[in-house]
């Protein structure tokens, strides 16, 4: 196996393989996966550092804790210190998911060799607090279960071990880091652990079926260790139910895969079993041969449970094939082992109360530090109503302030209309003043031609009068000049004021639309820090309890509290993204809604599907107004339709841009259409200058038409 993965080394280290279990007492085999793992670290702390390659690191180093982990004797205590060694090095690498896998073989070399189920406790309490932090597909908190199982029953808590091998089984179902063949072999684990508890508890039907049902699992996935044990202990099942006939058949089918696997410590508990078992349907001389074989191997590996149990079947054989001698020897043999196994159960009785308290003070320690985390719990949702209500606060005053701007603009409007309004009135005067003379001028002349006679009398007089009345045309025509240039001067101001209104106008839009800007960025950024903290705090306090001492009712109340806190942040993702994406600013409509799509179809049951091809690039306005339009339609879609699918298309007709929104779902009565989300719609359309059609009926989906005026030489995106 090394020369192959060597000949490979390049810049690159190998893949490293899959522990087979069923092989764990071929020395041969287990020497050169420490030999695969020693060069694959010696390769993998040369290459530079990148988050895949630390990854690489960490992996060798869990590699040859587990390759360890399956030895025998003094080789364990390897593992411990490859584990502590991984431990320190994803902290150092701030690798959370390998820092609960550095726990986890810790845990399990404290609680099984040395036998410190209190620490075990601690290291499963903190390597739970930093599961709640990884996504639920590579979260090792099904062993974290798994563990607390097995301490639960140590301290004869079945109930609570039966619910911790159960959530174990469930939490393996989502996980999707381990191989498929991996996750049945623990699944299997967790059934088997499940039928010890039913069979303490009594319920032997129960028992029975988790057994069977965690053979079937190692049947499936080849693994013949897993199938040796489960033979094991249905055999064991049907002994204690004096039915030895069918033990002995899963004793020999569990005896040949040991011979097979070539395994001296299996075969001789197998032996043992089976000698107990034939005693019972009375074959002294099957049960004396296979009950020899057993002590021999006992008594040279040193097992003295199984030459305990061989010597005590030896002596119910012999005495049964009426040799009391043998037997003598037998019951004095196993009388020896009893009362030394008597002792050692004793001194193992007393260390189980000592650690039984230990766990409690454990367990009295996690609860004041969840009182603690509580009340900072309780800090922490004040502080956050006090910034919600100083946001308040600084929003009304922005409000007040925009209002204020909009009055003076309104003012001064009104005030440059009543002074031009007044000097026209001001000319017209003066102009009405001018022709009342010119026609006391023309009466006048009149009356001077009427009177002939009087024309040569008054001859000096009238050529005065004459060249008065022609200077007074000069005087008007000029007046007349002067007003129409004033007239024009006037307005050209006018229009020149009207132009800067019409600016002003603009940049106060401009403006509007950059205050709803940051405003959006504001209220996203306050909502995920804000509001998304806090549901994060919550969740993180919610799976710090330890639901294990809650009633049942309560315990389903807490895991649904826990399913709305996630689902309540991702809400507030969700949110606080789509306010204002970033798309919408820097790449436009387009990709903005092509980002939105993607979401809503990774998250939701409805199929939404975009047409974007003839949207060309539009102003920020009318962006912004179309991209809420989308998110109010697709949140109603969501909420109300009962859709599977959705649409947003886009159409161009000569000068105009169609956007049409339409679903498939229940539809509605379009007279009955006026809630506060279809008044915002219009208001949106009114301040882009567009406007919207509806059509909809019961039972045939809605379709939303909205057209917008587009300059014709516009060019398609």
């Amino acid at each position: 196996m090394l020369g192959c993965y060597t000949a490979c080394f390049g810049q690159s280290c190998p893949v490293l393989p899959e522990l087979d279990f069923d092989r764990r007492s071929d020395s041969a085999y287990m020497d050169s996966l420490l030999s695969l793992g020693r060069v694959h670290r010696q390769i993998s702390s040369q290459l530079p550092r990148t988050s895949s390659n630390d990854t690489l690191r960490l992996e060798g180093i869990r590699f040859m804790a587990l390759v360890f982990k399956q030895m025998r004797g003094s080789q364990r205590d390897s593992s411990f210190l490859y584990a502590r060694q991984l431990e320190e090095q994803a902290l150092r690498y701030h690798n959370r998911l390998y820092t609960v896998r550095a726990m986890m073989l810790q845990e399990h070399y404290i609680r099984t060799i040395k036998g410190d189920f209190s620490q075990a406790l601690r290291i499963n309490q903190r390597a739970s607090e930093l599961c709640v932090k990884l996504p639920q597909e590579s979260s090792p908190r099904w062993q974290v279960q798994m563990n607390m199982g097995d301490i639960y029953l140590l301290l004869k808590e079945y109930e609570h071990a039966l619910r911790s091998y159960q959530l174990s089984q469930t939490l393996l179902g989502y996980n999707t880091s381990l191989t498929p063949r991996n996750r049945k072999l623990l699944i299997s684990q967790a059934v088997t652990q499940q039928g010890e508890v039913y069979e303490i508890r009594g319920q032997h039907d129960l028992a029975r079926q988790q057994f069977e049902t965690s053979l079937t699992i190692a049947q499936e996935v080849h693994s013949q260790i897993n199938v040796a044990y489960t033979n094991e202990r249905l055999g064991d099942f049907f002994i204690s139910r004096h039915r030895p006939l069918e033990a002995i058949n899963h004793f020999n089918d569990a005896l040949a895969v040991w011979t097979k696997l070539k395994d001296r410590a299996g075969q001789a508990v197998v032996w043992a079993r089976l000698s107990e078992a034939y005693t019972l349907v009375s074959k002294p001389e099957l049960a004396i041969e296979f009950g020899e074989k057993a002590a021999a191997v006992a008594r040279e590996s040193k097992f003295i449970q199984v030459q305990q149990l061989a010597t005590q079947s030896l002596y119910q054989a012999y005495r049964l094939a009426n040799q009391p001698a043998q037997a003598l020897a037998m019951y004095e043999e196993y009388s020896m082992l009893r009362d030394s196994l008597a002792n050692l159960n004793r001194i193992e009785e007393l260390s189980a109360v000592q650690k039984k308290y230990d766990i409690n003070q454990v367990r009295l320690a996690a609860d004041r530090e969840r009182v603690i985390q509580r009340q900072q719990l309780i800090n922490i949702r004040r502080q956050a109503e006090i910034a919600r209500l100083r946001a308040e606060a600084e929003h009304e005053q922005l409000a007040g302030q925009t209002r204020m701007s909009q009055l003076q603009q309104r003012i001064e409007t009104e005030r440059l209309r009543a002074e031009s309004q007044k000097s026209r009135l001001e000319h017209r005067a003066h102009i009405n003043k001018l022709s009342h003379d010119i026609r006391q001028a023309n009466l006048m002349r009149v009356v001077m031609f009427g009177g002939l006679a009087m024309l040569l009398c008054f001859l000096i007089l009238y050529y005065r009068k004459n060249r008065l009345i022609n200077r007074q045309k000069r005087e008007i025509e000029e007046l007349n000049r002067d007003l129409e240039d004033k007239v024009f001067a006037r307005t050209v101001e006018l229009k020149l004021a009207n132009d800067q209104l019409r600016a002003k106008n603009r940049e106060i839009e401009e403006a509007l639309l950059r205050g709803q800007t940051l405003e959006r960025k504001r209220m996203a950024a306050d909502l995920h820090d804000s509001l998304g903290g806090l549901l994060a705090a919550i969740k993180t306090s919610m799976s710090a309890l330890n639901p294990a001492h809650m009633a049942e009712g309560e315990q389903k109340i807490y895991h649904n509290l826990l399913n709305m806190a996630k689902e309540a942040f991702a809400e507030i993702r969700y949110l606080s993204h789509n306010l204002q994406p970033d798309e919408l600013e820097k790449q436009g409509l387009s990709e903005a809604l092509t980002r939105l799509v993607t979401k809503l179809n990774l998250t939701q049951k409805i199929t939404f599907r975009l047409n974007n091809k003839e949207l060309p690039r539009l102003g920020k306005t009318a962006e912004f107004n179309l991209y809420s339009i989308c998110i109010e339609l697709c949140s109603n879609i969501l909420r109300h339709s009962e859709a599977t699918e959705a649409d947003i298309l886009f159409r161009r007709f000569n000068n105009e841009l169609n956007m049409i929104v339409k679903d498939n779902g229940c539809g509605m009565d379009p007279t009955d259409a006026t809630g506060m989300g279809l008044h915002n719609i219009q208001a949106r359309m009114d301040l882009i200058q567009g406007r919207y059609e509806i059509h909809s009926s019961k039972g045939e989906g809605t379709t939303f038409i909205f057209i917008l005026p587009v300059s014709p030489n516009l060019a398609i995106a």
